[in-house]
């Protein structure tokens, strides 16, 4: 099959009947099929592999052994996987408000089809933090196709400070004099895997997307196990946190996994961390480490594999952040 592309031109005032009345529709088996650990970070649960952004661009990654199974430059952030195909999204080479969106074929990488959204003018996108603000797309799966959500909160911007024998000034940049420029908007397409083409959806009738929740509700929670408890990607296991050491031990935290549906414990093991996205996949734990130094030795992000009836871990991936760590300039 050739690859398609469509172009739409974005609508505040356009809206899909038939989208939003989709997005209610339930919990569907393509939906259940994508779980997203964090941004760009995506698992194929029927599959057994986790697409993630890596500096080189998106990896598929065996959950069981670490080992990648493609890595490809067609796009560098995954959204959602459904089938046998990845949604993913472009990084702009320029300053753009162009959504460029692709499918990748899960079992080569291989680009099926393209589509492009032109948001508001006032939108920068990007792959998380720039300079320009954050923009954030997501998908997900709903009974008729994807739903690509996506919001953009601009970075404030300052003057330039000016001595004068006086006083000091502040003379604001000719952006920031553009009181027009939307500070955040956010929006919604329904993408047709079929031709390519992507259609808006009134945003003010869905809820959040881009929110999610890992704490429980005591009566959630595992008796017995301590208090402080989470809930995996997936909402199929409870973590429980608890502090067993002081700050002279690095690995200070014990995380003890329990399977929901039972309450059965599964295994557990000792991190730095009190607590971070995870997910598990059959006696596996995948979760992600932020930027950290330890002993001298730094460390970049990774995306790693723990084996629970050991407490060990058993491979790690190196990834990219969607967060924006350097300098902001003044």
């Amino acid at each position: 099959m050739g690859v398609r592309c469509k172009v739409f031109r974005f609508s505040w005032r356009f809206a899909v009947v038939w989208a939003v009345v989709s997005v209610f529709a339930g919990t569907t088996s393509a939906q259940e099929q994508s779980v997203v650990l964090r941004p760009g970070i995506v698992v194929d649960v029927k599959n057994k592999l986790i697409y993630a952004m890596t500096p080189e661009g998106i990896s598929a990654i065996d959950l069981t052994s670490g080992t990648s199974r493609w890595k490809t430059t067609a796009a560098a952030k995954p959204l959602a996987v459904t089938n046998d195909l990845l949604i993913s999204q472009i990084e702009p080479k320029t300053r753009t408000n162009r959504l460029e969106l692709v499918t990748l074929d899960t079992k080569n990488s291989s680009v099926t089809m393209r589509s492009v959204a032109e948001l508001p003018t006032s939108v920068k996108v990007g792959i998380g933090q720039t300079l320009d603000g954050k923009f954030d797309a997501e998908a997900q799966m709903l009974a008729d196709g994807p739903l690509v959500t996506w919001k953009f909160e601009r970075r404030p911007l300052r003057g330039r400070l000016e001595e004068s024998s006086a006083k000091a000034v502040v003379v604001p940049s000719p952006q920031i004099e553009a009181s027009s420029l939307q500070a955040a908007a956010e929006g919604a397409l329904r993408l047709n895997l079929t031709t390519g083409a992507v259609s808006n959806v009134d945003v003010s009738l869905l809820g959040s997307t881009f929110n999610r929740e890992w704490t429980l509700n005591a009566n959630e929670k595992v008796s017995g196990a301590p208090p402080t408890q989470y809930q995996s990607a997936d909402k199929r296991h409870i973590m429980a946190s608890e502090r067993i050491a002081d700050e002279k031990t690095w690995a200070k935290y014990r995380w003890t996994i329990f399977d929901r549906a039972t309450n059965k414990r599964i295994g557990e093991f000792r991190t730095h961390l009190a607590f971070a996205p995870f997910l598990i996949s059959d006696s596996t734990l995948i979760y992600e480490t932020t930027p950290y130094i330890n002993a001298g030795k730094q460390e970049p992000a990774k995306v790693r594999g723990v084996n629970l009836a050991t407490g060990q871990e058993i491979w790690n991936v190196e990834v990219r952040e969607v967060t924006f760590r350097g300098p902001f300039p003044p």
